[in-house]
């Protein structure tokens, strides 16, 4: 694999209707006018401005009773997905204060701080079980190429390391199988990224393309729905996870915290940088493209990783330390402050 690859960047546009319209496209021209194509806020933005046409559709500037509003949009949302829902109100907000306008600006305690979860790093006993059972699926009525799209998917898990909607939103466009990788277009953060596979993968998605071309030959998406007009769902893939964890891991105490799918993007991460470290790689050059590869905009989310690998811990210690503080540019998130 080759970690030098140039991540491309694709904007997208979203329609605003609400009588703030013109504030919201003039916020976010700001923001891509400074470089960043802050596309997962827009989309947010996109939201919000769909509430304010149907429940406040003569709000010229943001209310309490806005962000009330909004806080409550989703009842039983998870406090992650809220933080991300109320960072791109709160920048708008401030923005809009800015101007001169009257303006409610979200707190910053709204909502509370982000919650922080604890990794399972899989060993090497749970990935041979999971994926034994995973390249044995039989034939279900209720999903019927899921012995065809499990396999591949769940590799892109733990080979690449990519985060469950990043597998779920690709499009048969997003794949280039002649330079074998993958344009990752809905990336958390700022940029969209190219992931490039190994050839076994990449023969193996090819293999799987063939077959499911052959059974839905008009779909859009690399892993589509039983009908191939949309995109498989999470939870479904929630679903075969959990289905096959219960065959997998019945005889392997668990240690640790709970299993999850992205805890195969962790494994992948930790297993790269001990890999790395053993065969006595230069960690400060790899380092950026490493981040670059996950996706990350902060280099401290990539830090994250070197405290999972407690054997090389001392070791990451002090070949990092130079790096972050001084080779390692400061980013700024597309949703971050």
């Amino acid at each position: 694999m080759d970690w030098n690859q140039i991540m491309d960047v694709k904007i997208r546009s979203y329609q605003y209707h609400s009588k703030m319209s013109q504030l919201i496209q003039s916020f976010i021209n700001q923001k891509r006018n400074s470089g960043y194509p802050y596309n997962s806020s827009a989309q947010i933005l996109s939201c919000f401005d769909k509430m304010l046409v149907d429940n406040f559709p003569e709000a010229t500037t943001i209310t309490p009773e806005i962000i009330n509003a909004w806080v409550n949009y989703k009842p039983n949302e998870h406090q992650n997905s809220l933080l991300r829902r109320i960072s791109p109100i709160r920048q708008l907000s401030k923005y809009i204060s800015g101007l001169g306008i009257d303006c409610f600006v979200v707190p910053g305690h709204i909502p509370q701080k982000q919650i922080k979860y604890e990794a399972h790093i899989y060993t090497k006993e749970e990935l041979i079980s999971f994926f034994k059972i995973v390249d044995n699926l039989s034939d279900s009525k209720g999903s019927p190429y899921k012995k065809y799209v499990a396999p591949v998917i769940f590799r892109l898990y733990y080979l690449c390391g990519m985060r469950l909607s990043e597998a779920i939103n690709l499009e048969l466009e997003d794949v280039n199988f002649n330079d074998g990788y993958l344009l990752v277009q809905e990336a958390k953060g700022w940029k969209e990224r190219k992931v490039y596979l190994s050839d076994e993968l990449i023969s193996m998605l090819k293999e799987y393309n063939q077959i499911i071309s052959f059974l839905l030959p008009e779909r859009k998406y690399f892993f589509p729905t039983n009908t191939g007009d949309k995109k498989i769902g999470k939870a479904t893939i929630d679903n075969w996870f959990l289905e096959i964890s219960v065959i997998a891991f019945k005889d392997i105490p668990l240690v640790g915290n709970k299993r999850r799918i992205h805890d195969f993007r962790h494994t992948f991460a930790t297993e790269r940088l001990s890999r790395w470290v053993e065969d006595g790689i230069d960690i400060n050059q790899m380092y950026p493209f490493f981040s670059r590869y996950l996706g990350h905009t902060h280099y401290t989310d990539t830090d994250y990783y070197i405290q999972l690998v407690p054997t090389f811990y001392s070791t990451f210690n002090s070949l990092m330390t130079d790096t972050n503080n001084t080779v390692l540019p400061e980013v700024i998130d597309d949703d971050k402050e």
